[in-house]
Formats: C-alpha cells, sequence, structure tokens
C-alpha cells in the first residue's frame, strides 16, 4: 500500500488528529499546489490544481 492510500485510509477514518501537513501531503499528491498571495493573506491558503494554474 502506497503512502497516498494509507493517507486516504487515515483521512476517510475521520481522525481527529489529522494535522495540516498530512492533508498537504495528499493534496500534493494529486497534483494541487499550495498557494497564499498578498501580503495580508495571514494564514489563508489555497490548493490550485496544477492544470487550472496554465
Amino acid at each position: 500500500m502506497s503512502k497516498r492510500d494509507k493517507l486516504i485510509d487515515r483521512l476517510l477514518k475521520r481522525p481527529i488528529d489529522f494535522e495540516y501537513d498530512e492533508a498537504r501531503s495528499l493534496l500534493a499528491k494529486f497534483g494541487y499546489k499550495e498557494e497564499n498571495r498578498g501580503r495580508t493573506s495571514g494564514s489563508r491558503v489555497a490548493f490550485v490544481h496544477w492544470q487550472d494554474i496554465l
């Protein structure tokens, strides 16, 4: 079982300790990129699929 599959299984179990880094890693494996634009974006981020950037 790949790391991606393990993360999916873990997410589907809805654990209360699923961390942001795990979510970011999983989304990256599906081709999403984390973006936080602007000087005042603070902790807000958006995940954009690489095909939508083109």
